[in-house]
């Protein structure tokens, strides 16, 4: 069983077998009643959610063969089935069932929750739907229920290859503003400990960067220019079931041509995180853009497994000095970059880090291993069109 897909290879096979009349079939897993148990354990809801996760995933692991896929799907699963004999589908479907009814059962904390188990012949539209739709149905479109966004400054970061010294792409962000300059950065706390100190909701702002994203997009395809274009989005958005479906169904009604060439980081990931979470993510995420970049904090040790999640990058932003980063500090932050260099190169990430001060200490990460950088000091974040356009290679 794979729990950690490449849900492009998916996409592409299902895409082969319609073209040759064929198609998929899938049994699709919904977990009903999680909302009263969202309710009921309040603060501890991410360690209750984890725990009919992992629990689950436990049970389908034993009704699933080496080449069936497991795919999180909004408050379930999506288990893409490699052999499908006739008559044997619901059969499956049921054994499955029962067995997580039996594990729901026989918890009392999770005694309330009643699994649905229903076999789905998939094609490659009805993939991406299944891993992007809601769970409930809205009354509204997600684009009826956004309101103004929050004031915030949006900017595109040139995203600098560091060992082709040229702009490989634009991230557009919300851009900070501190006395030691511009960063990108949604919660000004989260880069001390790597905490959301304060209950924030960015969806608005989130929705706001994209639409942003979109339009820088265009005008660099309309000038002829092939540069990639990312969108940030925060943790926390990703982290609400509600925020998130509104994102995705914002992000999927944008125009394909568009939004499939574009990457999505997901930006100030908490500290203890669990990996099936960030799979998750990055597999809704993917399922409509090209790759997904991880936005850790400096200090978060739980990198060594970030491949499992189906990132290509991840990273961190450096902490705030107030100036140019000077000795001891860069000898600390030499020793963190080496650390995360190591661990993502081991398992074929790219390492990406942003806010960096000057140019030798730049230089300095690029020869530890810093695959992509952003730093407004360095090359300037753009906030106009006549910013945006134009500026290609910095070699020079």
């Amino acid at each position: 069983m794979q729990t950690s897909p490449n849900v492009d290879q998916l996409s592409s096979r299902l895409r082969t077998l319609s073209r040759d009349g064929g198609s998929i079939e899938a049994a699709q897993v919904k977990v009903i009643g999680l909302d009263d148990i969202r309710a009921a354990a309040g603060p501890r809801w991410p360690r209750m959610r984890d725990r009919v996760r992992a629990g689950s995933l436990d049970i389908l692991s034993r009704y699933c063969g080496d080449d069936d896929v497991v795919v999180p799907a909004g408050d379930g699963f999506l288990v893409v089935l490699a052999e499908a004999p006739p008559g044997m589908v619901q059969k499956r479907c049921q054994e499955m069932r029962d067995a997580l009814l039996a594990f729901y059962l026989g918890d009392e904390a999770l005694s309330s929750l009643r699994p649905e188990v229903g076999n789905r012949t998939l094609t490659p539209d009805g993939l991406t739907d299944l891993l992007v739709g809601n769970t409930h149905e809205s009354e509204a479109p997600a684009r009826n229920l956004i309101a103004k966004a929050p004031h915030a400054e949006i900017g595109c970061a040139p995203v600098i290859v560091t060992h082709e010294e040229r702009i490989g792409a634009w991230l557009a962000a919300p851009v900070s503003h501190g006395r030691s300059g511009r960063r990108i950065c949604y919660n000004t706390d989260f880069i001390l400990d790597g905490r959301h100190q304060r209950q924030q909701d960015f969806l608005e702002l989130d929705i706001a960067v994209l639409d942003h994203a979109l339009s820088a997009a265009s005008k660099l395809k309309a000038q002829g220019d092939a540069s990639l274009v990312g969108v940030s989005v925060h943790a926390s958005t990703m982290q609400k079931r509600r925020s998130r479906e509104a994102y995705l169904q914002w992000l999927a009604g944008a125009d394909p041509a568009l939004r499939r060439t574009m990457f999505v980081m997901i930006s100030e990931i908490e500290r203890g995180t669990p990996l099936l979470s960030l799979s998750e993510w990055c597999g809704a995420l993917r399922a409509l853009t090209a790759s997904v970049w991880l936005d850790f904090h400096l200090n978060d040790t739980a990198i060594g497994s970030i491949s499992g999640a189906g990132a290509w990058g991840a990273g961190f932003s450096l902490p705030i000095f107030g100036g140019a980063q000077q000795p001891p500090r860069v000898s600390r932050l030499c020793d963190r970059v080496s650390f995360w260099s190591k661990s993502l190169s081991g398992q074929g990430v790219r390492l990406i880090v942003h806010g960096f001060q000057d140019a030798g200490f730049l230089a300095m990460s690029s020869a530890l291993g810093v695959d992509l950088a952003t730093s407004d000091m360095h090359q300037p974040f753009a906030f106009t069109d006549e910013d945006l356009l134009g500026r290609i290679d910095i070699s020079a």
